[in-house]
């Protein structure tokens, strides 16, 4: 499941997922990604930081305290510390992070995101 504001860069994220073989849902908000985290239970989640109305870290706090075991990509077009202690946040919440992508990136980078053990 992929969380992103815009639309045109969440479908690229679900087109590089739908090609490395995963089924592939975009929510612009946080308020639709977390109504359909539940019910869907997705294996993988990329989320972005950069929000309307709220962050990705907020996002990510809420998502560990469903106690989600999906695996989680940060995505950010902000710098690169930002996106460092977004990672050490998720992982200090006990999510199973697989790593980050930095925008803009390229679809062999999600890919190997996606397919890591």
């Amino acid at each position: 499941m992929v969380l992103d504001d815009d639309a045109t860069v969440g479908e690229l994220l679900c087109a590089g997922a739908r090609s490395a073989g995963f089924e592939a849902r975009l929510c612009l908000d946080a308020d639709s990604f977390m109504a359909q985290l539940g019910p869907w239970q997705p294996s993988h989640l990329a989320v972005d930081l950069t929000l309307p109305g709220t962050s990705g870290e907020a996002v990510l706090q809420s998502v560990a305290s469903l106690g989600s075991q999906a695996r989680v990509i940060v995505c950010s077009g902000t710098s690169g510390l930002q996106l460092e202690t977004a990672l050490r946040l998720a992982r200090a919440l006990g999510m199973n992070v697989v790593g980050s992508l930095a925008k803009p990136f390229r679809m062999a980078q999600l890919r190997e995101l996606l397919l890591q053990d």
